[in-house]
C-alpha cells in the first residue's frame, strides 16, 4: 500500500471544490475536509490562515474557466460583453461553488486576472479612471447578480424553466389592474425568453449607457 499524497495547497482546494460542489457550502469545514483528505483537520491550517481564506481560494478555483487572453481584432465591446458572458456561464455550471464570489471579489489569480482582462478592455475602449472603476462595478454587479438570480433555474430542463416563466406571468397578469396599473400593462412581456437573452439585452443596453456616458 502505498503513502498518501502530500498534502498541498492545490490538493486541499480541490479537496475542498469536490465537497463544496457535491455537500454545499454548509457542509465545507474543516473536519469534513480532514475526512475527505484523509489527514487530522488541523494540518490544513499549515497551508491556509483560516477558513475564509480557503473559501477564497475555493471561490477562485472556478473562474479559471474564463478566458482573459486578449483577441486580435476584437473590439472592446465585443470583448466586455464575452468576458460578462463567460464569467456568467461560469457561475451557472457551478452555483454551489458561486457563493464564495458573491459577496467580495477573491483577489487572487483568476478574479485579479477578470479584473485586468476587463479594465484593459475599457482603457481600449476610452474610458478612464475613475470612468472605467464606475464602468467596472457596473458590469460586475450585474452579470454576478445575474447569475445570482438566474442559478436556481439554470440547471432545470428548458420546458420546466418556459413553465415556471408562464407561471410567474400568470401570477402578475392576475393582479387588479386598478391596483397594479403598471404591471397590468406588460405582464404578458415579462420573462419572456431566456434568460440568457435576457442578460444578453440587459449587458448590451448596459454597454450602450456606459459608452454613451463615456462620450
Amino acid at each position: 500500500m502505498g503513502r498518501p499524497a502530500a498534502l498541498s495547497r492545490e490538493r486541499i482546494i480541490s479537496a475542498a471544490v469536490v465537497l463544496a460542489a457535491r455537500a454545499g457550502v454548509d457542509q465545507l469545514t474543516v473536519r469534513a475536509l480532514g475526512d475527505e483528505l484523509g489527514c487530522d483537520p488541523t494540518a490544513l491550517y499549515r497551508h491556509f490562515r483560516n477558513m475564509e481564506e480557503l473559501h477564497r481560494a475555493v471561490g477562485d478555483h472556478f473562474l479559471a474557466d474564463v478566458d482573459v487572453a486578449p483577441r486580435p481584432r476584437e473590439s472592446w465591446r465585443t470583448a466586455v460583453r464575452r468576458l460578462c458572458r463567460e464569467l456568467r456561464q461560469a457561475q451557472l455550471r457551478q452555483p454551489r461553488l458561486a457563493v464564495f464570489v458573491r459577496s467580495a471579489p477573491t483577489r487572487l489569480q483568476n478574479e485579479v486576472a477578470i479584473t485586468e482582462a476587463l479594465l484593459r478592455e475599457l482603457a481600449k475602449g476610452g474610458f478612464r479612471a475613475p470612468a472605467a472603476a464606475r464602468a467596472y462595478h457596473a458590469l460586475i454587479e450585474f452579470t454576478v447578480g445575474s447569475a445570482t438570480i438566474d442559478a436556481a433555474l439554470a440547471s432545470q430542463p428548458v420546458a420546466t424553466r418556459e413553465a415556471t416563466y408562464r407561471t410567474w406571468r400568470s401570477d402578475y397578469a392576475a393582479l387588479p389592474a386598478d391596483e397594479f396599473p403598471a404591471i397590468a400593462a406588460v405582464a404578458s412581456h415579462l420573462y419572456q425568453g431566456s434568460a440568457d437573452r435576457r442578460f444578453d439585452d440587459a449587458l448590451d443596453a448596459l454597454l450602450a449607457g456606459l459608452e454613451s456616458r463615456r462620450r
